[in-house]
């Protein structure tokens, strides 16, 4: 496997693993003339699963 492998990319939200490192990197950006960047790195495996738990909760109440 890929030591860091882009796993979803859109122009405004980039996700991507290290399997050496033991973290998953997502980057925000705004839109507009001068983006702005946010950086996550999640190393913490109880974190990543509360956030896509997070996720989940959030995509059924719009269900």
């Amino acid at each position: 496997m890929l030591a860091n492998q882009m796993i979803y990319s859109t122009e405004n939200i980039d996700i991507s693993a290290d399997s050496d490192k033991k973290q998953v990197h997502i980057e925000l950006a705004s839109s507009g003339y001068r983006p702005k960047y946010v950086s996550l790195f999640i190393e913490d495996r109880h974190e990543l699963e509360r956030i896509i738990q997070a996720l989940q909760t959030a995509k059924t109440s719009l269900e």
